[in-house]
């Protein structure tokens, strides 16, 4: 499994759109903006809306919207995405 980033979520994370820190593995990322199919820490499959920009990259959708209401995410908590072979991986700390 490979860490493509952990983040402290801020406010603009949760309202809107969540931008990727810039220190994040974006190799680990498809080139071009897509949906990614992400398992979180049950085992539920979610898909995020990514794209990226020449200085900057997001995940967003309704699919990030629907998982940061389901796990009760609040500004403040951590998460961390990574890729394994076959999918990516979403853990929270709270």
């Amino acid at each position: 499994m490979v860490m493509i980033f952990e983040k402290k979520l801020e406010r603009n994370d949760i309202e809107h759109r969540m931008r990727l820190p810039s220190d994040s593995n974006l190799e680990e990322l498809p080139s071009a903006a897509a949906t990614l199919d992400v398992k979180d820490q049950d085992n539920n499959t979610w898909n995020f809306n990514y794209s990226k920009s020449a200085a900057k990259s997001y995940l967003g959708g309704k699919g990030w919207n629907d998982f940061l209401k389901s796990q009760d995410i609040i500004a403040g908590n951590k998460i961390s995405l990574y890729k394994t072979d076959d999918f990516y991986t979403i853990k929270v700390k709270k």
